[in-house]
């Protein structure tokens, strides 16, 4: 009722009836009428009935006579566009009694460039100004935007004035030159146009993530994490050749056979040469020394420092890895479908770059059982109905709970990737959610940060940005597979028997499609 009664005031207000009355009968108070709108910040239906009220009170003709004035007044003194909707909302639902086109010919259209994008269209329907803003005139203006590296502006002048296409590859082109890669993907994106026209773009956002990975992880993560895009692999080897990592990048080349797909021909003599030198190869750790646990153990020699499998009694010939329709399938889900619980993660790739072709890929989904982890490896399995169908029953079945962090996301992931239709997944259990409860704490924790609360040893985060597309997968990357979906049923009956009425009460459910 407040607010409502606050409106009401400024409904009525007589001074923003006055102010509105000297614009409309004597083309004058322009600046009374920006300082009002900035102060009061009148919303557009208010301005909007105001106007109409004015009007009302024999304003017509004076507001028909004296339009082009008032127009260009309303730009001359930048008051804010608010007005400028009104007035056009007015225009258009009053078109054919007022004859608008007679102001064609009068000097109107000369207010065009000072306009906004959005504005524009609208502008030259109102007074038929095809004509006199020809598609030169378009076009230029368009230019002018670009040349002055406006381009928000001059994507929303292609946008809204529906320019040609070359428009548009001219734009990007420019943003190319500009560095602005970035914004030129978003842009490519919005429009839903097809990345590989714009081979420039795409290669300035490969060379930064390359350049991204190589100041984050080490050169041997990289080129794992790497192997299915030769692209950025190579770029990623020039960038760390040209900065002093030599053997190691020279190491990567020559494992993946990449010499000839160097781009810089001065470069890629150099590289030859090396290789035919003195150069020994440095091999890639994670597969030389690969063992079931965590990666930190045999890479850092971190010992004691993070949580095993064993630690929660699985053992390693008790992690599955499920990739086809076969009597070890049918166990998986026989000993999944007689749980009353289950942990469940889900692992995948996100695009390299916004114009990555391949988009987001579920990789591998773990379900722990209290005795099992099975892996199902999602590239393998997800065109088969029956995988579809038995993924459908598990999440749908209000028997067996599902639980993990952030499981929403990866529950929504599993559905989407599938493709499943309309379905309700019932008793979810969000572990982040029962911690900030259970604990009182006030933020809403990671399953590390948890895990080592209850547990009292860290979870390992190591190959969470591997390369989950790999196949076969490393030993240490089924490891932390295996163990995420583990530590979340075993976080559940930690807290379970801490207060199983609370867990009881977060039990939710997730309705998608």
């Amino acid at each position: 009722m407040q607010q409502n009664a606050e409106e009401e005031d400024v409904f009525y207000d007589e001074e923003f009836i006055h102010i509105m009355q000297k614009v409309i009968g004597e083309c004058d108070g322009f600046e009374e009428l920006k300082k009002y709108i900035a102060i009061n910040k009148p919303s557009f239906n208010l301005i909007n009935t105001q106007f109409q009220k004015v009007l009302d009170q024999n304003n017509k003709e004076k507001f028909e006579f004296n339009l082009q004035k008032i127009f260009e007044e309303l730009l001359k003194n930048n008051v804010q566009r608010v007005f400028i909707r009104v007035l056009f909302q007015y225009l258009k639902k009053n078109k054919d009694q007022m004859n608008l086109k007679q102001l064609s010919n009068s000097g109107i259209a000369k207010n065009w460039k000072n306009l906004q994008v959005q504005e524009l269209q609208e502008f030259i329907e109102l007074f038929e100004l095809k004509a006199q803003i020809t598609d030169e005139n378009l076009f230029q203006h368009f230019q002018d935007f670009v040349n002055k590296k406006k381009f928000q502006d001059a994507f929303q002048f292609y946008q809204a004035l529906q320019l040609p296409q070359k428009c548009f590859d001219t734009l990007i082109e420019q943003m190319g030159n500009n560095h602005d890669a970035g914004r030129a993907a978003d842009f490519i994106m919005k429009l839903d146009y097809n990345p590989a026209n714009y081979p420039k773009i795409v290669e300035r956002l490969e060379k930064s993530c390359t350049r991204y990975l190589q100041s984050e992880y080490p050169w041997f993560k990289c080129e794992e994490m790497l192997m299915f895009s030769k692209s950025l692999l190579v770029y990623y080897c020039e960038d760390a050749y040209f900065h002093g990592k030599k053997n190691e990048a020279l190491s990567i080349i020559k494992r993946n056979n990449l010499i000839n797909e160097i781009k810089k021909p001065n470069l890629k003599e150099e590289m030859e040469k090396d290789l035919k030198g003195q150069f020994e190869e440095i091999p890639n750790v994670l597969f030389l020394k690969d063992e079931f646990k965590p990666a930190e153990e045999f890479i850092s020699d971190e010992i004691g420092v993070y949580l095993h499998c064993k630690d929660f009694g699985y053992p390693e010939n008790h992690i599955v890895i499920v990739d086809k329709i076969d009597q070890n399938y049918l166990d998986a889900w026989k000993c999944i479908n007689q749980s009353n619980a289950v942990g469940y993660d889900c692992e995948h790739i996100t695009p390299w770059t916004k114009l990555d072709y391949q988009g987001f890929k579920v990789c591998l989904v773990q379900i722990a059982t209290s005795n099992h982890v099975f892996l199902f490896d999602y590239q393998k399995l997800k065109e088969f109905q029956e995988f579809k169908n038995d993924v459908s029953q598990l999440l749908e079945n209000v028997e067996i709970l599902k639980i993990g962090l952030s499981l929403k996301d990866d529950l929504k992931h599993t559905v989407n990737y599938l493709k499943l239709n309309n379905i309700i997944i019932r008793s979810i259990i969000e572990l982040s959610t029962c911690f900030k409860v259970l604990e009182g704490d006030p933020k809403l924790r990671s399953l590390a940060y948890i895990s080592e609360f209850y547990f009292k040893k860290k979870l390992s985060k190591y190959d969470t940005c591997s390369n989950w597309e790999y196949r076969p997968l490393r030993k240490a990357q089924i490891h932390y597979a295996a163990l995420d979906a583990i530590a979340s049923l075993q976080v559940f009956q930690t807290m379970k028997e801490k207060n199983n009425q609370i867990i009881e009460q977060e039990k939710d459910v997730l309705s998608i499609g």
